[in-house]
């Protein structure tokens, strides 16, 4: 069975941050300094084009029964894997074609998961970014940054004690570090995730990486507000409005918006927070993974790359997005037959779906808030709003009005009895055009289905929402701000986790829709027992 490539370089490529793997044209391809990446043997040093160095290792990450991670590398604070008296490891890949006609400022990008054993000492975990001239012979300069503080800022801030415990409290999700070229004459690369004064302890203590990734960035100047301008209703002048705080940057082009929003043109679709937001960059294509269920039910036997995974169009008072429901991080492996979670027997499917955002929220003056236990049925069963990845965010629980919390993959997610994968709490694996590392207001993650967005779990640098003493969220999980309006926060570690009710008015044509077969056309499928392949 072929593999996916296990990590990835994804360089030059200004439409968006997508993994070297993905199907490219052979014009993108010209751009890519490792575009024949192919996955290694189990027993190679490291994968083409990448080098690794002191305690690394490259292999499988994970069991293959217990998740859909693949391979990667392995950097181990655990023990002296190469026997030098010291405890430190890096992978490192060179990218050429630098110039300064395509861009200055690059973003450089890992997905990785941190176990729960793996420490460092002097915060000895890092991106390291160097810089060459001369076709990459002579140095110039590097930029690095500390990642550690951020691991264990997650491990205090994010934790949750209903994690399911034979998984750990890891989980997947990106660390990156924005620069720009210090010189014009810059034209190679040397990019590099290292660790060194390991102090870990065991075999549960290694830091694993998955993806490596380089996307340009565009300088984004945002034109000031007039003088006592409403901050709520001032946007830079190109953009074109396309209602509520949606936007369309043209960049010089016709100011006509497309037909639709896709993977190709997703940094074009802009929400205006305290500052202009690409939600949906990166996260509008996945992979319809081997051991998942296509449209037809049956079993794929391969990894098949899914570039309209989500695609977005705009009404005039509604987002529609169109989504196939492909989760575009790991996942557990589903059905769990190996009991890893709670032997959920279904399995993760393509779907078609079209979620339905309010361009425009209206406040509902009767809104009522969620019970403990949902016994007034504030939030329906199933889906009550969307990520940025097209995923939905489910109510709090499961049939039977059981927390689904502990029922969860490292990603906060499952597959429903139709087979639609869903979260429950704050999906911290979803990738991202942003980051999210607690030094200020969270950015938007997705939308409940009444229109409000839905941001990350931090109010401002290093204040959780759900702890904020100058604006508390309500028993809703939503607050008020001048700049962002009405907006919930999700909360980890706190129930109800992503919404308590919906404040606004909701969008009922994504609820209670009939029951259908997988892959079936439009909405969601209520769940009535586990979606079993065809043979």
């Amino acid at each position: 069975m072929q593999r996916r490539i296990p990590i990835a370089v994804a360089g030059m490529v200004a439409t968006a941050m997508v993994a070297i793997w993905s199907a490219r044209t052979s014009a993108e391809r010209s751009l890519l300094t490792n575009s024949q990446l192919s996955a290694s043997t189990a027993n190679a040093l490291a994968p083409d084009g990448f080098e690794l160095a002191g305690d690394a290792a490259y292999g499988e990450l994970d069991r293959l029964q217990l998740e859909h991670a693949g391979r990667g590398v392995r950097l181990i604070s655990g023990r002296d894997e190469n026997g030098d008296a010291r405890r430190a490891g890096s992978v490192s890949t060179r990218v050429t074609q630098v110039t300064p006609e395509r861009g200055r400022w690059f973003r450089f990008r890992i997905r990785a998961l941190c176990q729960d054993g793996f420490k460092v000492e002097k915060d000895a975990l890092y991106l390291n970014v160097e810089f060459f001239k001369d076709r990459g012979t002579n140095p110039l300069d590097h930029v690095r940054k500390a990642i550690y503080p951020l691991v264990e800022r997650d491990r205090t801030n994010l934790r949750d004690s209903g994690t399911n415990r034979s998984l750990g409290l890891a989980a997947w999700r990106s660390y990156d570090l924005e620069f720009r070229t210090p010189f014009p004459e810059v034209d190679t690369l040397v990019l590099t995730a290292g660790f060194e004064h390991g102090v870990g302890r065991g075999d549960n203590a290694e830091f694993w990486i998955s993806e490596f990734e380089l996307v340009p960035i565009a300088e984004r100047v945002l034109t000031a507000p007039r003088e006592k301008a409403d901050p709520a209703t001032s946007s830079p002048a190109e953009l074109v409005p396309l209602g509520g705080r949606w936007y369309y940057d043209p960049r010089g082009d016709s100011p006509t918006p497309p037909a639709r929003f896709d993977h190709t043109n997703a940094d074009r679709l802009c929400y205006r927070s305290d500052r202009i937001e690409t939600p949906f960059v990166d996260n509008m294509s996945s992979w319809l993974r081997a051991g998942y269920l296509d449209r037809s039910r049956q079993v794929v036997s391969e990894d098949r790359f899914v570039p309209d995974n989500l695609v977005i169009t705009i009404t005039k008072t509604h987002l529609l997005a169109h989504s196939q429901d492909l989760p575009n991080h790991p996942t557990a492996v589903f059905p769990d037959r190996w009991r890893v979670l709670d032997g959920n027997p279904n399995y993760i499917s393509q779907q078609n779906f079209t979620w339905l955002i309010p361009l425009e929220p209206q406040v509902n003056p009767r809104h009522v808030a969620m019970e403990s236990g949902n016994q007034n049925g504030a939030l329906p069963m199933g889906p009550i709003g969307m990520a940025v990845n097209g995923v939905p965010f489910f109510n709090p629980f499961d049939a039977g009005a059981e927390d689904a919390v502990w029922r969860l993959d490292r990603c906060c997610g499952h597959p429903s009895p139709d087979a639609a994968y869903h979260y429950h709490k704050y999906p911290v694996c979803t990738k991202s055009p942003w980051s999210d590392d607690g030094e200020e207001h969270s950015p938007v993650i997705g939308f409940a289905f009444d229109g409000f967005p839905i941001y990350g779990p931090y109010e401002a640098k290093g204040v959780l929402a759900k702890d904020s003493q100058s604006n508390p969220l309500n028993e809703f999980n939503i607050h008020h701000d001048d700049v962002r309006g009405w907006h919930y926060h999700v909360t980890p570690g706190k129930f109800p986790h992503i919404i308590g009710g919906y404040w606004g008015v909701a969008e009922t044509r994504n609820q209670g829709r009939p029951p259908r077969p997988v892959g079936g056309a439009g909405g969601f499928g209520l769940p009535f027992g586990p979606q079993r392949p065809t043979r």
